[in-house]
């Protein structure tokens, strides 16, 4: 295995993403007019090249299947500057891909993630690639991996800064049984509930929910909520960051920017409160291109950002 030595390991999915966006309102069980395109994309992928374009050593350990896709997915990686030498290469697999219908708006109206490869990293492959983990400062788990694995990461790496995103209900539940032992988690409300084995559509105070992970041993939740922003809480502290108006042209990957955002005010010493700031400038900066990964990501456009969202202290 590489001893490339990298600020952050990703551990989670990449895909080739095909996203449908409807010219107007979407019309179920209809043929919608609209454009189509095809691009690189992932939970893991999109967060470890917005790392890379933040001037972070990244590492991504992920999972290529045995196609013509394949060679595609790892160039555009090793393109973007984040290194993929110690992922599973499955010789009988098709490579993951993700299709996804937009409204005209640029909301999602449905998907669809062919992800059966992530189902083949299991513990023992985990366990052959600890070295990116064990190198890096910070550990992203995308909650894409199994049950076990997930769980296997925890194990090795729960002593070191190590985040979770939690990708959707779903996928959350997986990381319930070990999510106090993450550092830092970001899910929406939903999320968030069924990392506490609730209910994911009751109701619930958001920040009540927050504080409830926090309980688990989580040290430092970004709880989204929509246009309505990001709640974060630490210890007795919390706030919630309202960020500035962006026009969305894709909301696809503003998740992923903002974990990326996270990530990379964690490894520079960033305050709490900031983090979450940075967070939801990243995804501004995402929702208001049509790509993913937005090609503005840097430093500099996300601090800028940033000094304009409006902090509001509730803890």
């Amino acid at each position: 295995m590489s001893e490339y030595r990298p600020s952050v390991a990703v551990y989670g999915g990449t895909n080739l993403d095909i996203q449908a966006h409807c010219h107007g309102v979407y019309r179920p069980a209809d043929s919608n007019p609209g454009h189509s395109s095809m691009s690189v994309g992932g939970v893991g992928r999109n967060i470890a090249v917005n790392l890379a374009k933040l001037g972070v050593k990244t590492e991504l350990v992920t999972v290529f299947g045995n196609d013509d896709t394949a060679g595609y997915l790892a160039e555009s990686c090793r393109a973007a500057g984040v290194e993929v030498g110690s992922s599973l290469v499955l010789p009988e697999e098709p490579s993951p891909r993700y299709v996804c219908i937009l409204d005209g708006d640029g909301t999602l109206v449905g998907a669809v993630a062919a992800m059966d490869a992530l189902e083949k990293f299991g513990p023992d492959e985990l366990a052959r690639r600890y070295g990116p983990g064990d190198r890096a400062d910070l550990v992203i788990i995308d909650a894409n991996l199994p049950e076990e694995t997930i769980a296997a990461a925890v194990a090795r790496w729960r002593d070191k800064p190590l985040m979770l995103d939690t990708v959707s209900v779903a996928k959350a539940s997986r990381a319930a049984p070990v999510a106090g032992g993450f550092s830092i988690v970001k899910p929406n409300r939903a999320e968030a509930r069924a990392l506490l084995g609730l209910e994911p559509d009751a109701e619930g105070d958001a920040l009540s929910t927050a504080r409830s992970l926090l309980a688990l041993g989580v040290r430092e939740v970004y709880l989204s909520m929509g246009a309505a922003g990001l709640l974060w809480a630490s210890g007795d502290r919390a706030g919630v960051v309202h960020p500035v108006s962006m026009p969305v042209v894709n909301v696809s990957g503003a998740g992923d920017a903002a974990t990326a955002a996270l990530a990379w005010a964690t490894v520079s010493g960033v305050d709490c409160q900031e983090k979450a700031a940075l967070a939801v400038a990243a995804a501004s900066l995402c929702v208001a291109q049509a790509s993913t990964v937005g090609d503005d990501m840097s430093v500099d456009s996300l601090a800028k950002l940033a000094r304009g969202v409006h902090h509001e202290r509730i803890a």
